[in-house]
């Protein structure tokens, strides 16, 4: 009689453990479950911040050729601040150029970059000549901030256009009547990567 009640009482034992076992089993990925959830739902502290996929992936920005001494420069245009004439950088180069508006609020070592509206075809922003400016990288006046001057031939005055490498030649076909000159308040962002140098050889070749 003891013996079967021992035997039932050790049964039941079992029964019951066998069952805790089981319900942790069972419970035991619902708890999983619930907190992955809650893990993925719970906002994150502070702000969001955007992570770049390839941080460390080169971006190609083309070169654009320019003038200054009537020597070849390279540079590159990052910023404009007039919307019109970033889309018609951005679309001679094939490159996206960033408007800028607060570029015009610089008052201060900005220099001076004068674009072809016509003549003789080529590199230039609007398709005509390289564009001139007026320093380069070890000029004490260099800047790769720019205003703008539209240049443009006088072609019904039998002129014949020719290509103008520096501000000197700017200054004096205006003077001749050649050129019409018209100031812009339109500033550019154009670093100058390579230079040729200066034509009194103060200033080296060089490049960045």
């Amino acid at each position: 009689m003891n013996d079967n009640k021992k035997t039932k009482t050790k049964t039941k034992t079992t029964t019951i453990a066998a069952m805790i076992v089981i319900a942790t089993i069972i419970a035991s990925p619902l708890a999983v479950s619930k907190h992955a959830f809650a893990a993925t739902t719970t906002p994150t502290a502070g702000p969001t911040i955007l992570k770049l996929t390839t941080p460390n992936a080169p971006v190609v920005i083309p070169l654009v050729k320019g003038l200054y001494d009537g020597k070849d420069i390279l540079l590159i245009t990052t910023e404009v601040s007039d919307k019109t004439m970033k889309d018609q950088i951005g679309n001679f180069t094939g490159f996206p150029v960033n408007y800028d508006a607060n570029l015009t609020k610089i008052s201060q070592g900005v220099g001076n970059l004068w674009i072809f509206k016509n003549g003789v075809k080529g590199s230039g922003f609007m398709g005509f000549q390289a564009s001139v400016v007026d320093s380069i990288p070890g000029d004490p006046g260099y800047t790769p901030l720019w205003k703008v001057s539209i240049v443009e031939w006088k072609m019904n005055s039998g002129v014949t256009p020719t290509i103008l490498g520096s501000d000197d030649a700017i200054a004096a076909a205006q003077s001749k009547g050649q050129i019409t000159i018209t100031p812009t308040n339109v500033v550019v962002n154009c670093p100058i990567l390579q230079w040729g140098g200066n034509k009194d050889n103060t200033i080296a070749a060089g490049h960045i």
